[in-house]
Formats: C-alpha cells, structure tokens, sequence
C-alpha cells in the first residue's frame, strides 16, 4: 500500500484493489480528520465499495442493459452486481493496477486493457494512467486515458469519492442542470435544477436524498463540516458534469467530476451535451481533479 505525506496529509493508495485511495487524513491539533470516507479496518478483503475513492474509466455511471452501438459495431458488456442488469463506471475500479512509480509525495499507477479480453468484452485496447501528487495544501489526482485500438472508441473518466459526516456537512456547487432519470436510475432528458438540489449556496447534507447527474457546472464543489476544522475544496478540469449521490439512511454521500452524463452511448442528444468523446486511435483524454485543504 502505496503511502504519500506532505506536512500534516497523508493519502494511502490500494493499487491492487481498483487503483483506489483507501484513506485521505489531515492532523490537526485535537487529532486527525478523514477529509474522504476512509476504508474501514478489519476488512479481510476490501473491494472498490470500501474505499476513500475510486476511478471510473473508460466510462462513468450506466450503460443501459450493457448494450450499445458505436462507430457500426454493437458491444455488449456482462451486468455489474450491483446494477443488473446495467454496465457501470467501466473496468478500472474492479482491476489491479501497477505501481508505476512511488515516492513520499507522489505515486503513478497504470491499468491496461486489451480489447482481445473476454472477461470484459470492451472491444477497444486502452491504457489508463492516474498520477497522485501531494503537497502541504491538498492532493491533486490527474487521470488519463490512451486509445491503444486502431479505432476510434467512446471514451470518458471520472473519480467516485465518498465524504462520511453528512449529518454535518455542507455542500457548495453550482449545478444549473440535471439529468431526469427513472427508476433504473437510467437518464430520460435533461432540464433545469429543481430547487430541492441547488447547492448555489452551502447546504445542509443531512435531508437531502439524490442521485443524478447534473451539467453545466464549472468543476467546483466545496464541502464543510459544521464539527470539523478543515473543509475541502474540489476543482476539477475535464469534468463539466458531476454526479451527486446521498442515499436516505446513510451517513456518506458522494459528489463525483465526471467527463460525461450516464449512459451517453446511448443518448440521442450530441456529444456537445452529453460530453461523450470519440477517442481517435493513439488519441489521450485527461481529467484532473485537485482535492484541496482548507480551514472551514
């Protein structure tokens, strides 16, 4: 377990695990406060559900039944356990990956797909890097994704982190637009924000129950905790949608920068909306997201 600190952060990776961030800490004079939801001790074998955070590539949320047409070839993708009969958020948060290099202060992990694996039946190579880097202000994750086919294939990225202390957190987004969805959490069009999921301004997390995505942002979030000295303040480029997720009877909620809304492949709105991309042949997409820490 790959382990960075910088002054009083300390960020652990599970490169084996999903390349995932088990653990995002920042001490302060009366202890330690987990900046992400931290994997929990004891777990004999945690999986990408447990962590701080995992990334999602080469594609975010669900693709309907696991089923679309791209570029005149259909792909068909097996079910994801937890959304069947759905594909969901790719390969990379279910794979190992390799420890490229590591440091005190940065680490570089790599997952490599080939399109030739029946085991998931995404029929394009890639390679997918992801660059973590720690200073004494914050982590800053750089994601990149390499068409490795000798075609063009859809393509996107993402991060899933979970903040725990919802009954106490406040959330700050500008979040003009969101994705109407059923109940396959599936999205069905697009429209202005309703009130009950603006978050212009601070909001309370502990009463509200979403899980949509939303568009038109500008990459920032920032969250505080009303108990807590530190808030954290997210920017991420290469992400204009986001996905807000707080389920009822839990104390975490997640608010994930993701390149495009779910099941895009599917959508017959252009790519313009749904931040779809055609990644040409030895073509490279990047999103960076920098977590960073702040007094509250």
């Amino acid at each position: 377990m790959p382990v960075l600190a910088r002054g009083n952060l300390e960020v652990a990776l599970m490169p084996e695990a999903g390349g995932c961030i088990a653990r995002f800490a920042a001490a302060h004079d009366g202890g330690v406060q987990q900046m992400l939801r931290p994997l929990p001790a004891g777990i004999a074998a945690p999986g990408p559900l447990d962590m701080a955070c995992y990334p999602l590539v080469p594609f975010s949320g669900r693709i309907t039944n696991g089923r679309f047409a791209f570029a005149g070839r259909t792909v068909q993708l097996p079910p994801d356990d937890i959304c069947p009969p759905h594909a969901i958020h790719g390969r990379g948060w279910q794979s190992s990956w390799d420890v490229i290099d590591a440091d005190s202060g940065a680490a570089r992990l790599r997952y490599r797909h080939d399109g030739g694996d029946r085991r998931w039946t995404w029929p394009w190579s890639f390679d997918a890097e992801q660059h973590f880097a720690l200073d004494k202000a914050g982590l800053t994750v750089t994601m990149r994704l390499t068409n490795c086919a000798t075609e063009a294939m859809p393509a996107g990225l993402g991060l899933h982190p979970f903040f725990e202390g919802r009954a106490t957190a406040r959330l700050k987004a500008h979040l003009p637009r969101v994705w109407e969805s059923g109940p396959d959490e599936i999205p069905t069009g697009i429209a202005a924000t309703p009130e009950k999921w603006r978050f212009d301004e601070p909001r309370a997390m502990r009463d509200i129950e979403v899980d949509h995505c939303f568009s038109g942002g500008d990459g920032n979030f920032r969250i505080g905790w009303e108990d807590r000295p530190f808030a954290l303040r997210i920017e991420a480029a290469g992400a204009p949608h986001a996905i807000v997720f707080a389920p009822p009877g839990e104390d975490f909620f997640c608010a994930e920068p993701v390149s495009h809304a779910p099941d895009a492949v599917n959508r017959p709105e252009p790519e313009g909306v749904t931040g779809l991309v055609a990644l040409s042949p030895g073509e490279t997409m990047e999103l960076t997201c920098r977590f960073g820490v702040e007094p509250r």
